[in-house]
């Protein structure tokens, strides 16, 4: 059982996510309403712009839990594209409900559950156009029972799952300035230049960045899970290419 983020996590999903929960049904062709409400929060059509996917692309939803972004890309690289949708096992339980039934009856036929663990993804070299590790990468540093990932393991096989100049987008939750990882246990944020250091340390190369979920009403001191900042925190959105 991993303690402190997934009680939490259970906590705010029955806060939050009542109606979800309660009627967790996806229509084929249509997005489901409590979809479209998150939109507004997390400024969806602004992120899928920022990154700019094309038809026929190959993308890699990673830690995608139920699948919410999965569908946004499903959408972009139409039905000539391919979507894996990753999860670990250790995730899956709190996300398996509504990764079922987003893609109950093959309702988005170009998105491929990808059940697979942090240190063997499994996505073949040179395979991938795109991934995406929204809200997540402060989770490479977040250890507890169950959960205790190695970063540059991790990390090197998205480098090697990505085609030359494949993309690399990054969101998540703003930690304190300077405060590198000291706040990814206890607070689930990260400090975006360190994200960017460890990044480029690793080859890839920063290519352009935004400020559309920037918050500054967000102390940054509080974890993303409390009701009053919940889906409204700082966060950051960075694009890297290999």
């Amino acid at each position: 059982m991993i303690k402190n983020k997934l009680i939490i996590l259970i906590l705010i999903s029955l806060f939050s996510s009542t109606a979800l929960a309660q009627n967790m049904v996806f229509e084929k062709d249509k997005r489901h309403p409590q979809d479209i409400k998150r939109d507004k929060t997390s400024k969806s059509a602004a992120v899928m712009n920022f990154i700019n996917l094309s038809k026929g692309m190959v993308v890699a939803d990673v830690l995608g839990g139920g699948g919410f972004y999965s569908e946004l890309i499903s959408q972009q690289v139409g039905p000539e594209g391919k979507v894996y949708l990753q999860n670990n096992k250790a995730w899956l339980p709190f996300s398996e409900k509504e990764l079922t039934a987003r893609l109950k009856d093959n309702r988005l036929p170009n998105v491929i559950r990808h059940d697979k663990e942090s240190e063997a993804l499994e996505f073949n070299d040179n395979s991938l156009d795109a991934i995406f590790l929204v809200l997540g990468f402060h989770d490479l540093f977040y250890v507890d029972k169950g959960w205790n990932i190695d970063p540059e393991v991790f990390l090197t096989q998205l480098k090697k799952a990505l085609k030359p100049d494949g993309k690399l987008l990054i969101i998540d939750h703003s930690a304190i300035d300077g405060s590198k990882t000291k706040h990814a246990q206890k607070l689930h944020r990260i400090d975006k230049q360190f994200v960017i250091r460890n990044l480029t340390t690793m080859g890839f190369k920063l290519i352009k960045e935004s400020n559309m979920l920037a918050n500054k009403n967000d102390t940054r001191l509080t974890t993303p899970f409390i009701p009053k900042i919940r889906r409204k925190t700082d966060r950051f959105v960075l694009l890297f290419k290999k």
